[in-house]
C-alpha cells in the first residue's frame, strides 16, 4: 500500500514567474514520483503562463482563475485534486528531495493520519538561515493557540477531508485564513507532526509584515476567530483558550505596529493582551516589542 499513496501537490502563484520554474524543478526532483503538481494561477498579469508551460510533464495541471486570493486559489486546486493526500507550496518555496519520501514514510507510519505536518527552514533571499525548523512544542491544542507556526508548507491533508474543510474565502482573511483552517482541523481530527526539515521558505523584500496596517491585522484576527469558532468542534476543543488567542492576537499586531515605528499604537495592543491573558508579559514576542519601543524611542531625534 506504501508504494501506491499519491500525492497532489498544490502551487498557487500570483505574478510568481521569476520564482516559479525554480520551485517546480524542487518538486520535480522528488526522489517519490507518485504524485500531480496542479498550478493555480490566481489572475496573474506577468508571464506566467509562458514560463509554466515550457515544463513538459504530463503530471502537471495547470489551472488559470479570476484573481480571488490564497484560499479561493486552493481550493481550486483541491477541488482538482486526484490524489490521496493533498500538500501545499507556494510558487517561490522550495521542497527538497525527500519531501514527499518523508512524508511517505511518517503518513504510513502513523496510520495515514487526516491532517499532518512536517517541518521547514526559513531563508532570506541571499541562502542564509533565518530560522530552522518550527518551533512546534506538545500538543496541537497549545502550539496553535499562540499563533500559527506552520504557514502551508509542509502541511498534508486526506483529499477527502479537504473536500469537506476547505479554506474561507474571504479576501479581508487573507493572510490568516491558513490558520483559521488549521484550527478547525485541529479540533476535528487532531495533527501529527515530523520535525525533519524537508522544505524551505524563502523571505522575500514583498513578503514584509510592516506593510499591513492595523486596521487590516485587526480584522483579520477578528474574522479568524470569529470564522474558526463557528465549528463546535473548536469551540469543545479551544474554547477554554479564546482569552489566551486573543492575546497572542494583540501582541502580533502590537510587534507589526511597533517594528513599523508605530509606539503608541502598539502598547495599545500589548495592554490588551496583558488584560486578556496575564502571562502574555512572559512570552518573547511580549519582550521583543519591549525591545523595539526603546529602539525606537532611541532613534527618535531629540528636539
Amino acid at each position: 500500500m506504501q508504494q501506491e499513496l499519491s500525492f497532489s501537490i498544490i502551487i498557487p502563484t500570483y505574478n510568481r514567474a521569476d520564482f516559479i520554474l525554480e520551485t517546480l524543478e524542487s518538486v520535480f526532483q522528488q526522489r517519490y514520483q507518485n504524485f500531480e503538481v496542479i498550478v493555480i494561477d490566481d489572475g496573474s498579469t506577468d508571464n506566467t503562463k509562458e514560463m509554466i508551460s515550457k515544463i513538459q510533464d504530463p503530471r502537471l495541471v495547470f489551472i488559470a482563475i479570476p484573481n480571488s486570493e490564497r484560499g479561493a486559489a486552493r481550493n481550486a486546486g483541491i477541488r482538482a485534486a486526484k490524489g490521496d493526500y493533498i500538500t501545499f507550496v507556494d510558487s517561490d518555496d522550495l521542497i527538497y528531495p525527500h519531501y514527499l519520501t518523508y512524508a511517505l514514510e511518517s503518513l504510513t507510519n502513523l496510520n495515514f493520519p487526516v491532517f499532518f505536518h512536517q517541518s521547514y527552514e526559513v531563508k532570506n533571499s541571499h541562502g542564509g538561515i533565518v530560522r530552522y525548523g518550527n518551533e512546534i512544542k506538545g500538543d496541537y491544542s497549545n502550539f496553535l493557540v499562540k499563533g500559527n507556526p506552520l504557514s502551508c508548507l509542509g502541511i498534508f491533508i486526506r483529499r477527502k477531508e479537504a473536500l469537506l474543510h476547505p479554506f474561507v474565502e474571504d479576501r479581508n482573511l487573507s493572510g490568516s485564513e491558513d490558520w483559521e483552517l488549521w484550527l478547525r482541523l485541529a479540533a476535528n481530527f487532531g495533527i501529527k507532526t515530523d520535525d525533519r526539515i524537508t522544505a524551505c521558505l524563502i523571505i522575500h523584500d514583498d513578503r514584509s509584515v510592516l506593510s499591513i496596517n492595523e486596521d487590516k491585522l485587526l480584522m483579520r484576527k477578528n474574522l479568524a476567530l470569529s470564522y474558526a469558532f463557528n465549528d463546535p468542534k473548536v469551540k469543545e476543543v479551544f474554547g477554554s483558550s479564546r482569552n489566551k488567542m486573543e492575546a497572542y492576537c494583540d501582541t502580533y499586531i502590537a510587534l507589526h505596529l511597533v517594528l513599523s515605528g508605530q509606539n503608541i499604537k502598539g502598547l495599545k495592543y500589548l495592554w490588551h493582551a496583558t488584560l486578556n491573558y496575564a502571562p502574555s508579559v512572559f512570552q518573547r514576542r511580549f519582550l521583543a516589542i519591549i525591545k523595539y519601543m526603546f529602539l525606537n524611542m532611541k532613534s527618535t531625534p531629540q528636539s
